[in-house]
């Protein structure tokens, strides 16, 4: 397990078996490292209206994604736990009830 840090120094967990989900079903550049910068220094960070748990990270990679998408970190938030559940890239981020949609 991973233990990254946020912008306001929160500490938040990425398991093992959430970071090789990220890995099989996401490109490569969707590494550890993309994640923890995303976390450090995103460009937006936003709580989701339909889901008051989760904090929405994004940060721009226009050099690694050639159609400009954005990197998307999913941080799950209970108390004072955090978990990394999902990242990707994609272009807008909508929920449809029961997973996200690009």
């Amino acid at each position: 397990m991973h233990v990254l840090m946020d912008f306001q120094d929160r500490a938040i967990r990425l398991t093992e078996e959430r970071q090789k989900h990220i890995a099989d079903f996401t490109e490569p550049a969707a590494n550890l490292a993309s994640i923890r910068e995303t976390l450090r220094q995103p460009d937006v960070m936003t709580e989701a209206f339909h889901h008051p748990e989760l904090r929405l990270y994004y940060r721009i990679y226009s050099r690694r994604s050639p159609d400009e998408r954005n990197f998307h970190v999913v941080v799950k938030v209970r108390g004072y736990d955090m978990l990394v559940v999902t990242a990707f890239f994609g272009k807008q981020l909508q929920w449809e009830g029961n997973r996200w949609k690009d």
